[in-house]
């Protein structure tokens, strides 16, 4: 049994197995690709989603402005009085602080070396303690 295949059977064989190979390919590929065509088109629609969102966010500000603008009118000149008014607070509270200090040293002192033959001592030093404390 000498059976010998023809050229023209060989061939048609690894063109039939060359085509089998490209259609398992072309399905994998194909499947592949429709999977990342279906995550872009929902990326885009979530992208459509969000920019729909953001417009009608920005419309929505657009149209509040105006009001917030006229209220800032109202309030900015109140708010401005108002920090005028903490700064002049501030700056009385730090001159209170300084004359507090200075009647502080000034009681020390008296404390430490006290008039010769006044017997008012305790007087002015209470005195003094009243003004600091009232500060």
């Amino acid at each position: 049994m000498n059976h010998r295949t023809s050229p023209l059977v060989i061939l048609f064989t690894l063109v039939m197995l060359a085509c089998c190979i490209f259609l398992v390919w072309y399905t994998f590929s194909s499947s592949s690709m429709v999977f990342r065509l279906q995550d872009t088109r929902l990326s885009l629609e979530t992208s459509q989603g969000r920019e729909r969102k953001q417009q009608a966010e920005y419309e929505q500000v657009s149209q509040e402005l105006p009001e917030t603008r006229q209220a800032l009118e109202v309030i900015l000149p109140e708010a401005e009085a108002a920090q005028a008014q903490v700064d002049a607070l501030k700056a009385e509270r730090k001159a209170l602080r300084e004359q507090k200090a200075d009647l502080e040293s000034k009681l020390a002192q008296s404390q430490t070396t006290p008039p010769p033959g006044e017997g008012t001592e305790g007087n002015a030093q209470s005195d003094l303690q009243e003004e600091s404390a009232h500060e």
